[in-house]
């Protein structure tokens, strides 16, 4: 899973997301200001930053349920 599961940051702020041994990606939906997911890989650490507020919701294709938020006010 990822931890936490829900973040929330300030519009401008950035996620960081980090991979062990294990591949896993990050793939936003079709949400209108959502930044670029991310491809797979492991043993790497990827951030990405939100300029426009709201909810936005991600999933790792690759592990079924694997998933989180990230609200940005």
């Amino acid at each position: 899973v990822f931890t936490p599961r829900t973040v929330a940051i300030s519009r401008g702020g950035s996620v960081t997301w980090i991979f062990g041994i294990l591949t896993h990606n990050v793939v936003f939906g079709n949400q209108p200001g959502a930044p670029a997911g991310i491809d797979n890989g492991y043993s790497r650490t990827e951030s990405r930053t939100f300029n426009t507020a709201g909810n936005f919701d991600y999933v790792c294709t690759i592990h079924a349920g694997m998933g989180g938020r990230v609200i940005v006010r």
